[in-house]
């Protein structure tokens, strides 16, 4: 049986380190949702910004913002995920992807695994350990954010149970080629969808690195959509179990992996 999945991507232009503001915005963009996906996706830390004040601006579980992810999930009947700060009793907080279903709560949580070194994301964040997969209308799907998108090495390591990889992110212009290549050979190698939400707008203290969006969707042959606008705009993408299965199953690459001793 081919099962659908109807995903809406949000590419915000998030407003600086200010909450209130950001789910202000979002609740405004989700009320003019023509119709109801079945998952709504939010960029990477998209209630403050990238910001590196981790401490400050970190929560609890079931804070405010997971409680915000919960109330749009209901409010919508439809699941909803994105990135946050998420506090840590051990240590640096978590850059933290959860994902909220309209029931109420939350099931599932997927701590950033690469820290942006380059933006010293490191000294501020905790890395996380491990791959966190959820299920949806029958699709298996795995949480990435951001820099986890230069490792493929996170990606290989549920090809072939997962159905679609979720990146959020705060992508600059400056690389926004990587981002697009990067994302387009994650979802080639690994026979899977890979639906890419990235922030639109300026960001930081100074407000002076830009971000030109090009969210984007590709499918396992490679072919895609993507958001040019570089303004708020709303990624949306109908995928279909049949493709995914039927592509494996013509071209059954990755039967074929071996793994290196050295």
């Amino acid at each position: 049986m081919n099962r659908y999945l109807n995903i809406a991507g949000i590419q915000l232009d998030i407003i600086w380190e200010d909450k209130e503001a950001n789910f202000q915005k979002i609740r405004a963009i989700l009320s003019r949702l023509d119709s109801k996906p079945d998952l709504i996706v939010l960029p990477e830390t998209f209630a403050t910004g990238f910001t590196m004040k981790s401490e400050d601006f970190s929560e609890p579980q079931m804070g405010i913002t997971e409680k915000f992810l919960i109330e749009m999930a209901k409010k919508t009947g439809s699941t909803i995920g994105g990135s946050w700060i998420e506090k840590n009793p051990e240590g640096m907080p978590f850059n933290s992807f959860s994902i909220a279903r309209p029931s109420g709560i939350i099931t599932n949580r997927y701590h950033k695994i690469h820290p942006f070194s380059f933006a010293e994301e490191d000294k501020f964040f905790t890395s996380g350990e491990r791959t966190e997969t959820f299920e949806l209308n029958g699709f298996h799907i795995s949480l990435l954010i951001c820099y986890d998108l230069r490792f493929p090495e996170v990606f290989r390591k549920t090809a072939g149970s997962t159905d679609i990889y979720l990146v959020v992110a705060n992508w600059p212009e400056a690389r926004i080629e990587h981002w697009l290549t990067l994302l387009k050979a994650r979802a080639i190698e690994n026979q899977a969808y890979v639906v890419g939400i990235n922030r639109v707008g300026y960001a930081g203290r100074k407000n002076q690195l830009y971000h030109n969006g090009n969210s984007a969707f590709f499918d396992p042959y490679g072919k895609g959509e993507i958001l040019e606008t570089k303004n708020e705009d709303i990624l949306k993408v109908r995928v279909s179990s049949k493709e995914v299965k039927e592509f494996r199953d013509r071209f059954p690459f990755l039967k074929d992996r071996r793994h290196i001793l050295s």
